[in-house]
């Protein structure tokens, strides 16, 4: 228990952020507060939730750090929350960043890219979309209509004969000037006016060149443009949310059985509603405008597009400091409002109904990971319940290029952040325990300096594999505090086998109990990270290998290759000049490059 007199006393009364932890330094909760000394002192309070009582009852250390403002501690406590992941913190399952569609203005001819971040290079972007799909989607009804090029700027350059897609209909051409740059405007104009969702002025110009085509007799023309018409008019009725303006909106709603908490946000873009996205909370506390407050925080993170107006279904604990920092990180006014009624509570009960569907969804198709993961700790007689399960694994060929990667569950779902990639430094040779052993400490020693030791690791291997684990382990004396078990799918009828640690014989698990499924899972994601990240690697060996052969290619010339092409192919389909564009290169170098690389090209 942390000593009350500790915070009645001592805490700081200015903004800030405090730290609840164990005696071994693990993050349990991370909190801001206008004010450490009273917001602490209000945990002091006999009434207190029961997530609660259990989050003080395992606190044995208090760490406060004082900020200059409550917005410095509103964005330190989000920093904070993302690094160590604290197990009493509401933490975000879909922390990702949504596409986006990017128009390049500086290009003669320009091009709609996806891409996942907005960056200040006067550009102008398009979104977020809920998925992949839905980008693809908009970009394929788009090309119908608006035919912008779709090949990179080196591809542009070096084309000599329209490709594919102009053939189909789908490009314009304008790499080999089959198109004007005034004609090409116009497209990027209907286009631009579709996707800021100018429909009016779009289907006014439509309109206007269709009747200019019929009086020119361009009969084609004129049909070509009603169809693109017709499409367009069905598009945005389907769209439409009958707003009283354009207007962007991100709209959240969220739905709770129990802990379980899955919600759901609607994406309003110039008032046509691109989409949804659901997302699932761990976690959770009993109060909802923090609740609220946490959830925009995550969301939002850098480089993700912030629209003018969030609504939510109640006003969050701290709407004004949230309001601030989010105009402050997206250069424009962000208000965020609770709808009683017209169109905008119309969309927010349309969010509650597919967060009721998402957490429906959710409870119909999984069982709660604390059921599995006390079974496991049951069964494998493991020290504590394993909520963080790291899986280990290597990759070679015999001994050559060695990778040691750990993959990261946590609560049963992958936790991509926290995978890892080892290059094997210290060891000759075909030698798997070494490899394993050198992967494990490495592996250790850094989650130690992080404060964030997994409850269980699980090694891809047998007896040998494991004991070199152990070994690791053991060194950084770390046995007490980590459970330990290997995986191996043995060649006999047997099927796979379990070893632990003070284990003569391997334990066998009939082959459909869940238990063994969920290390099986974790043992081939290991498996599939470990191959992908050896074959990088072996990758990048080859191509820095190649240009090591060629004359006039120093330190300095092959560290600008690779950071501008990456990969042979890329250097290979590159022409002469693209080559020649590069600080510190001539035609001469570009030559040799192309000479040895097998795509020699006249000067």
């Amino acid at each position: 228990m942390i000593d009350q007199e500790l915070i009645k006393k001592k805490a700081p009364t200015a903004p800030g952020v405090y730290l609840f932890k164990t005696s071994k330094g693990e993050v349990l909760y991370v909190g801001k507060a206008k004010n450490l000394r009273k917001r602490l002192q209000s945990y002091l309070r006999p009434d207190q939730p029961y997530k609660t009582r259990v989050l003080l009852a395992k606190a044995e250390k208090l760490e406060t750090i004082v900020t200059r403002s409550e917005k410095e501690a509103l964005v330190l406590e989000a920093n904070l929350i993302k690094k160590h992941r604290p197990r009493y913190n509401v933490i975000l399952r879909d922390d990702k960043a949504y596409p986006l569609l990017r128009l390049s203005l500086k290009d003669e001819f320009p091009r709609l890219s996806v891409v996942r971040r907005r960056r200040k290079d006067k550009a102008l972007y398009f979104g977020p979309y809920p998925s992949a799909g839905a980008v693809r989607q908009t970009l394929k009804f788009l090309s119908r209509f608006f035919p912008l090029r779709r090949c990179s700027n080196a591809e542009f350059r070096r084309r000599e004969r329209p490709c594919l897609y102009h053939q189909i209909g789908r490009c314009s051409a304008p790499c080999v000037g089959l198109i004007t740059p005034e004609e090409y405007k116009k497209i990027v104009d209907g286009a631009v006016a579709f996707l800021k969702g100018k429909a009016k002025e779009l289907l006014k110009s439509l309109y206007q060149e269709m009747e200019e085509a019929a009086e020119n007799l361009e009969f084609e023309k004129a049909a070509a443009l009603r169809d693109r018409i017709f499409a367009i008019e069905r598009t945005l009725e389907a769209q439409a949310v009958n707003l009283p303006r354009e207007e962007d909106l991100d709209v959240f709603a969220l739905a709770s059985q129990g802990d379980k908490v899955s919600g759901a946000v609607l994406f309003v873009r110039s008032g046509a509603l691109l989409g949804k996205k659901t997302f699932n909370l761990s976690r959770v506390s009993n109060e909802n405008d923090e609740l609220y407050s946490s959830l925009v925080q995550q969301f939002y993170d850098e480089g993700k597009y912030i629209p003018h107006e969030i609504l939510l279904p109640c006003e969050p604990s701290d709407r004004e400091l949230l309001e601030e920092w989010l105009s402050e990180i997206a250069e424009h006014k962000v208000v965020i409002k609770v709808p009683k009624r017209g169109a905008k509570k119309e969309l927010l009960d349309m969010a509650r109904q597919n967060a009721k569907e998402a957490l429906a969804a959710r409870l119909a198709g999984e069982r709660p990971y604390e059921e599995l993961a006390e079974k496991l700790a049951i069964i494998l007689r493991f020290k504590k319940i394993p909520l963080r399960v790291e899986g280990v694994d290597i990759s070679n060929i015999q001994g050559q290029l060695p990778v040691g990667v750990v993959v990261s569950f946590w609560e049963g779902q992958e936790d991509k952040s926290r995978y890892r990639r080892y290059h094997i430094k210290s060891i000759e040779g075909p030698d798997d325990y070494a490899m394993i052993y050198e992967t494990v400490l490495r592996h250790l020693n850094r989650r130690l300096s992080e404060n964030d030791l997994p409850d269980l690791i699980l090694i891809d291997g047998g007896k040998g594999q494991l004991q070199a684990a152990l070994a690791a382990a053991e060194e950084m004396g770390l046995l007490k505090e980590i459970d330990f078990c290997a995986l191996a799918k043995e060649r006999d009828k047997e099927g796979e086998k379990i070893y632990l640690p003070n284990r003569k014989n391997p334990l066998k698990l009939a082959r459909h109990t869940e238990v063994l499924r969920f290390l099986q899972r974790v043992r081939d994601e290991a498996h599939r990270f470990a191959l992908s990240s050896h074959q990088k690697r072996r990758k990048k060996v080859t191509f820095e290998s190649l240009l090591d052969q060629i004359p006039g290619v120093g330190p300095k010339r092959k560290k600008r290759l690779l950071k501008h092409f990456g990969s042979i192919e890329k250097i290979k389909s590159a022409n002469i000049e693209e080559i020649t564009s590069l600080p510190g290169f001539n035609r001469r170098v570009a030559w040799e490059i192309k000479k040895i690389l097998g795509t020699g090209e006249k000067i």
